[in-house]
């Protein structure tokens, strides 16, 4: 019976051992295949990164070029900002030598009239009518040169204010573009 029993505990011993075995290699086998989906994870997470880099580099380069495209827009900016006032500077010298001008108007105007009232009084004989037509048509002549100095200048006063508007909307339009410029610096900044 001894016999039996050493038997039996061999016997036992080698199903232990072979049940041992078998759980060994089937544990083996589910951590290489865990380690080869490991790996799978690892390849595809650096071939993100790798992704991610280059997307980073090429946000990088875009970012650098428009804070280029930014910085002129700035500087143009300013320089039709410098225009502007300048331009306004000259609208109001026009806009104060055309107050001039209508007051000289008015009172050459003014003068005339005072003029011809007086020539009409004083008009006794055909030689006295020759020179105050002479002095008339002189009158008349240099009252239509200051007409035409004055429209002049009024062209003038509305050609600068229009290069005003034009200058105001191109500004406006720089500003927008600079807005959008930020707007886009802002959303292609990298997380990393």
């Amino acid at each position: 019976m001894a016999a039996t029993d050493s038997q039996k505990q061999l016997l036992t011993l080698i199903r232990d051992f072979a049940a041992e075995k078998s759980h060994g290699e089937r544990r083996v086998f589910s951590l290489k295949k865990r380690i080869e989906e490991l790996e799978s994870e690892l390849n595809s997470a650096n071939a993100e990164l790798e992704n991610g880099k280059r997307f980073k580099q090429t946000a990088d380069q875009e970012l650098k070029g428009f804070e280029v495209e930014f910085s002129m827009n700035e500087a143009s900016k300013q320089t039709l900002e410098a225009r502007i006032v300048s331009i306004q500077d000259e609208i109001s010298k026009v806009g104060s030598d055309v107050d001039v001008l209508k007051n000289e108007e008015a009172a050459l105007r003014d003068e005339f009239i005072g003029q011809m009232l007086n020539f009409k009084t004083e008009i006794s004989g055909d030689a006295e009518v020759i020179n105050l037509e002479t002095k008339v048509s002189f009158m008349v002549a240099q009252t239509a040169t200051e007409n035409e100095e004055r429209e002049r200048e009024q062209n003038l006063h509305k050609q600068l204010q229009q290069d005003v508007v034009d200058l105001r909307k191109r500004l406006e339009l720089i500003e927008t573009i600079m807005k959008d410029i930020k707007e886009l610096q802002n959303l292609t900044k990298y997380p990393y």
